[in-house]
């Protein structure tokens, strides 16, 4: 009876570690790969609204329309690694009702981060695990200053473009306001599990000091927002 005992309690003791050792790979937080969205087929498309300023030429131009990136193709690239072709076209229906071709970019992805080659410039655009506050150089991969991307909401649900969305990450590229040369800079991105980019922020912009309102107004920079529209396959 006593031998029964003991090999009870062990039986006990042994249940009880793998049960915590099962939760505890439960709890394990997933890195984040599906925020990259990389899927061959799927499309998403984008409403944007961009406003250009150039006041000392009178130049403040306006416009709206939409853009298309879609994932062609998956192959190996120069350097041996897994890439993806990333087609991207414009349709602006004041001009033509038809997608227009633009560009070629092209994306790739590993265990600690996703980069996206924009114009021939390569950006790290999200880093595994993905971690609030987590800080990483964007600009790691190509000759441009540092910048300091930043988590700065993750997992979080938010509706986007009239669309809600279970899983939204926020990636704040850069921020800052300069008040000496009062200018304003924020570069943003959001990105949803397992559809990718779906919000693109970008402020770049200088201001002067006007006599006649008697206050600071925008002289020139850019305004940009890419909001979502869409996604499918095709």
């Amino acid at each position: 009876m006593n031998h029964l005992k003991i090999i009870s309690i062990f039986v006990v003791i042994g249940l009880f570690f793998s049960c915590k050792k099962e939760e505890k790979e439960i709890k394990k937080p997933k890195p984040g790969y599906n925020y990259a969205g990389l899927t061959v087929g799927k499309y998403i498309i984008y409403n944007v609204d961009s406003t250009f300023y150039n006041v000392p030429f009178n130049i403040i131009e306006t416009h709206q329309f939409q853009l298309k990136e879609w994932i062609e193709s998956k192959y190996t690239d120069a350097s041996g690694n897994e890439a993806y072709r990333i087609v991207r076209f414009k349709k602006d229906t004041a001009i033509s009702p038809d997608w227009v071709h633009q560009v070629v970019w092209n994306a790739t992805i590993n265990t600690s981060n996703f980069q996206k080659v924009e114009d021939n410039i390569r950006f790290v655009k999200l880093t595994f695990p993905i971690k609030q506050n987590k800080v990483w150089n964007g600009n790691s991969m190509n000759t441009l200053a540092a910048w300091d991307y930043e988590y700065t909401s993750i997992h979080q649900p938010e509706t986007i473009g009239a669309v809600p969305f279970d899983s939204v990450t926020t990636v704040t590229q850069f921020d800052d306001e300069n008040e000496i040369l009062i200018q304003r800079q924020l570069y943003k991105e959001k990105y949803a599990a397992n559809i990718g980019l779906v919000y693109k922020q970008i402020i770049d912009i200088s201001k002067k000091f006007d006599s006649i309102s008697g206050t600071f107004l925008i002289s020139e920079g850019v305004d940009i927002t890419y909001t979502f529209s869409s996604y499918g396959f095709e």
